[in-house]
Formats: C-alpha cells, structure tokens, sequence
C-alpha cells in the first residue's frame, strides 16, 4: 500500500463545485477509482487550501494515475496544473496542485512493552490524558483545547 497526499489551491470562485463534484462523486467516477487503486480517500481544508490524501492498493501507481486521468469523467474534475509550474505572482488566480513530501513518521510499532501489567498502567495514563488532566507524583499539567480546534490538538 502507498500512501500519497497532494495539496490543491482552487481559486475561490470554483473552490465549492470543485469540493461538491469531488466530495459527491458518481457512482461511475467511484468504480473508476476503486478499480485503479484508489481506497480510503479524504479530503481536508485549511484557509483556502485543500489537503487530499488516499491510500493507493495497486502494482503500478504511475500506471494507474496516468489510466484514470484519461477518463473524461475524471479528467474533467482534475486540477492540472503543478504548482511548481505557476509563477508566484499568479498562485492567487491560479488552481494548482503539488504533491506533499514526506518527512517521516513515528508510532509505526506497538510502543507498549511486552509487561500486560506496565500496558495497563501506561494506557490508563493516556486515558486521563486525553481526559484533559495527567497527573504524577510530581507535577499535574493542564491539557487545553482550542475553543476552534477541530483536530482535538494537545497543548501543553
């Protein structure tokens, strides 16, 4: 399985049919991308950008990706200019795309020891973590929230 995240810019006056046509896809348009690979497909929004991110299951992405951009239904809803290819000046008036490198990731084994009585303990404490308060022996810290933070990001 492959990973694959993409940034787009839509300018804003195409900016809710973009996110109505690829949010409420056709049952064709659906087939076709299950078909070539494509499962587990979000979309994000931050200010005026969108973040799209899909799980590709297939032998061939390069393949794949080059046989769905030639369906007319398909086609018609990509975004097909790369970002590196616009110049600054026109970034605002311009609907991009550009891929998103990846830089690493953490948690990729069970981080809990072997001991079922120390994974007890330690899963209790991320339950009051996520509670809103950890405590120790030392110290108790307050975890907030922001009021306009859907993400549930922690902050210490």
């Amino acid at each position: 399985m492959r990973q694959v995240q993409e940034v787009i810019y839509v300018v804003p006056e195409e900016r809710d049919e973009y996110l109505q046509k690829h949010l409420n896809p056709t049952e064709k348009v659906s087939q076709l991308l299950w078909m070539h690979g494509v499962r587990n497909q979000y979309y994000f929004m931050l200010n005026e950008v969108i973040l799209v991110t899909f799980d590709y299951v297939g032998n061939d992405f390069y393949n794949d990706m080059a046989k769905l951009a030639a369906y007319p239904e398909i086609n018609e809803s990509l975004v097909q200019t790369r970002r590196r290819d616009v110049p600054a000046d026109q970034l605002r008036t311009t609907s991009w795309w550009a891929p998103l490198k990846r830089l690493g990731g953490i948690v990729t084994e069970n981080p809990f020891p072997d001991n079922e009585k120390e994974e007890k303990k330690l899963e209790e404490m991320y339950r009051e973590m996520i509670g809103g308060v950890m405590s120790d022996e030392e110290s108790a810290h307050e975890i907030g929230y922001d009021d306009d933070d859907w993400s549930e990001s922690i902050h210490l």
